[in-house]
């Protein structure tokens, strides 16, 4: 007699595919109300174009000679070069265009003569705290008075054959102006001999009882140069005694020959 066997009975639904059969769908909801349709706005009409304006032409401007302003001819070979140039790189041109232009210019006037040595021995005079410039100081003579003022050459610089020499005065009247020039004078004494005696040739310096702007310089001959040199000056003005002469400086010009 066989033994008894028993199995477990599973139901198991397929369709045709074979394949598990799909879960069931969820219950549908209803549908939502449609909205309205926006009405469509009108288009708004195309605005019609402005007519293009003409173009001006272009004037051609012809250059003016700042000397004279009369109008200047354009260079002909100038503008040829400009048609041309066809490629900015070639250097030969562009040099070409730059010496004519150049040519289009004025030329400058020059001169390149040999130098000229000089030497000079420099005196600032500085008696009085006033009417100089622009140190401010200056020296000054009243009616009668005499100055006395040296230089000394440097022994390495004194070479009386091959030197010739100057003394520059720089001077001015007073600011009284309601004395007449005419009636300042004075006596210059370079190493014992007169190089000016009579009226100065100088104005009232102005501004009045300010640094003055309109000294001028008086230059002399020294005949006979030295080792130390003297300058005397005495002021014969037919002036008041509180009329003056005013020095600002003095310099000794050697000059070879």
């Amino acid at each position: 007699m066989f033994p008894y066997y028993s199995f477990p009975f599973v139901t198991d639904i397929r369709n045709s595919t074979m394949m598990p059969a799909a879960a069931p769908l969820p219950p549908m909801q209803p549908a939502q109300p449609m909205q309205p349709l926006q009405p469509v706005q009108p288009l708004q009409p195309v605005q019609p174009m402005q007519p293009m304006q003409p173009m001006q032409p272009i004037q051609p401007t012809i250059p003016v000679c700042p000397f004279v302003g009369n109008p200047m001819m354009p260079n002909t070979l100038y503008m040829d070069n400009l048609d041309n140039l066809d490629d900015i790189g070639d250097i030969e041109d562009v040099d070409l265009l730059e010496n004519d232009f150049d040519n289009t210019r004025q030329q400058p006037v020059l001169s390149n003569n040999p130098a000229t040595p000089s030497i000079t021995l420099f005196k600032e005079l500085t008696g009085y705290p006033n009417y100089g410039n622009p140190s401010g100081n200056a020296d000054i003579l009243y009616t009668g008075n005499r100055g006395t003022w040296t230089f000394q050459v440097p022994s390495y610089l004194f070479v009386p054959g091959n030197l010739r020499a100057q003394i520059v005065i720089r001077a001015v009247l007073d600011d009284h102006a309601n004395v007449p020039v005419n009636r300042y004078s004075a006596r210059i004494t370079i190493n014992g001999n007169v190089v000016h005696t009579g009226r100065v040739p100088l104005e009232h310096g102005v501004p009045v009882g300010g640094r003055f702007t309109n000294w001028r310089p008086l230059t002399f001959d020294i005949r006979n140069l030295r080792r130390n040199n003297q300058v005397v000056i005495v002021n014969t003005s037919d002036t008041g005694p509180t009329d003056w002469i005013a020095f600002d400086w003095m310099e000794l010009r050697l000059i070879p020959r």
